[in-house]
């Protein structure tokens, strides 16, 4: 195990924290590692070259130490959220399992790609490179992954245990507001300064062993930020985006989301990233569809906000016509290759491959799973078809709906109430962050974005304790708090105090 300069600073700030820091305080400090999607805090050679810990896990360490150590005081608050995440729990169970029994019960019955590294030194042809696999086997990759999916869990737990307070929940906002914007400044900084001495300072961060890919295309410089790739810088904002967009939209801490939606905005329409440009659209008709079917979702001076936004971008684009139609032409011909030519291309051949491999090891398995970690897949949905079969399909779609919460009136019309506000915020920015791993995550870990909007989700859109009305000789108590199947939370209810008992036909004749 091997320390990296990244993994040096977390520690100074790690350890500080632990000893002399609040629990939100390291709480941001876990969410402000996760901006370092390309780093690396800590290598692994024993595991394999390549092998590495990501900063955000190596903070995990930090925010597990914060929580766990003795006279903490978070026990009760850790089996409340072992509680609510109950369902990922599971999933993280059974993937654990599978990942080291399965390779070995279906070693040899089927062929994959492995979920890194190469098969082969040489190919005899470019479709033998597109198309490598091996046959199946227990790897270094089924450990690491196991790891990944035990750390999501703990991140989850961590963003419910959090959150549960009101400091936790404007410390989410606001750092991820700080990291959205510091995002899409880092982004805007790789593309102006290609091959300047400032691309080599953000090459520092990208010190992880992901492939370092020619972010280009027709003159045009593709945003990455300190990421290896435009996918992963843009499926970061594009999660981040929803949510800081969906607070705004709720009049939460305006002051920090409001920029940051800007920024985050400004970044995906020229990331030139297909799944920004897939991602964006997507999540418009959503919008869309809930401001038709739920009368107040979007209230009226959000929408003329949001008209007037969509005004000077229609402004914007006819100038640039007008004034450039040469660069017009080749911007709209790399928008057309990023998406509509992306299926019929040689990458969306090889994803598409890929992605069948999750289905064929569901059936070769008969319905269990090969393992986490025993193949490459392109889409969330096939890996855990593929890796963790029916039980973590099932597992890990009902801790969804349990955080989303479909039946809420607070996840579809703007509400009062802060906290379900923000809850249904991170229930919306979830859905985007399925939508963008459906479509390029290569494993069934649905890692760090999923698990923090899920813990907090899960931990937000509980109502405290309170009186209700009911037909009867005495008042109903909802105790801890609403039932998920239940409406009433998101329904204003009058606080009721019982009246006092009548007076006895003693006292009174007394």
């Amino acid at each position: 195990m091997i320390l990296t300069f990244i993994g040096a600073v977390q520690t100074l700030l790690g350890l500080s924290l632990f000893l002399g820091g609040t629990i939100e305080a390291m709480f941001g400090f876990l969410l402000v590692s996760a901006l370092f999607g390309g780093s690396a805090a800590v290598t692994l050679p024993a595991l394999g070259t390549g092998s590495s810990i990501p900063p955000v896990q190596f903070a995990l360490v930090f925010m597990a130490m914060r929580l766990f150590v003795p006279g903490a005081g978070q026990m009760a608050a850790i089996g409340r959220a072992a509680r609510a995440n109950v369902w990922l729990a599971s999933y993280v169970f059974y993937g654990v399992v599978l990942a080291y029994v399965a390779p070995r019960i279906f070693a040899g019955m089927i062929d994959v790609t492995p979920l890194r590294g190469r098969t082969e030194v040489r190919y005899s042809s470019f479709e033998a490179y597109l198309f490598a696999t091996r046959p199946l086997k227990f790897t270094t990759q089924n450990i690491t992954t196991s790891i990944y999916l035990c750390g999501t869990l703990l991140v989850a737990m961590a963003a419910h245990i959090v959150c549960s307070n009101e400091r936790g929940r404007v410390t989410l906002i606001r750092t991820m507001a700080i990291v959205g914007m510091i995002h899409s400044a880092l982004g805007f900084l790789s593309v102006v300064g290609k091959n300047t001495p400032i691309d080599a300072g953000l090459m520092m961060f990208r010190n992880a062993s992901y492939a370092q890919l020619d972010n280009a295309y027709q003159g045009f410089v593709r945003m990455t930020g300190i990421w290896p790739e435009a996918s992963g810088y843009a499926a970061f904002a594009m999660v981040w985006f929803v949510f800081v967009f969906e607070c705004w939209m709720r009049r939460i801490e305006t002051r920090f989301t409001f920029p940051a939606a800007l920024a985050l905005l400004a970044a995906l329409v020229f990331s030139t990233s297909s799944l920004a440009y897939v991602g964006l659209p997507f999540y418009a008709i959503l919008l869309i569809t809930r401001a038709m079917v739920f009368p107040g979702a979007v209230s009226l001076d959000r929408a003329l906000w949001m008209a007037a936004a969509a005004l000077a971008m229609t402004i914007l684009v006819g100038v640039v016509l007008a004034v450039h139609p040469l660069f017009a032409d080749q911007f709209i011909d790399l928008v057309k290759h990023m998406t509509i030519d992306k299926s019929g291309s040689t990458s969306g051949t090889q994803r598409r491959f890929w992605a069948m491999q999750g289905i064929s090891a569901f059936w070769v398995s008969g319905g269990i799973g090969i393992g986490p970690g025993s193949f490459r897949s392109s889409s969330l949905v096939t890996a855990v078809l593929g890796c963790t079969g029916v039980v973590g399909a099932i597992t890990l779609t009902l801790h969804f709906v349990r955080a989303f919460k479909p039946l809420r009136h607070s996840t579809y019309a703007s509400v009062q109430d802060p906290t379900l506000a923000t809850g249904a915020a991170c229930a919306w920015a979830l859905v985007q962050s399925l939508f963008v791993s459906a479509l390029a995550l290569p494993g069934c870990d649905p890692g760090t974005d999923f698990a923090i909007l899920t813990g907090a989700a899960l931990a937000l859109r509980i109502k405290p304790v309170r009186w209700v009305v009911a037909r009867g000789p005495a008042p109903l108590l909802l105790r801890d708090a609403v039932p998920a199947f239940s409406s009433l939370d998101d329904l204003p209810v009058p606080n009721f105090t019982p009246p006092p008992p009548d007076p006895s036909p003693a006292l009174q004749a007394a």
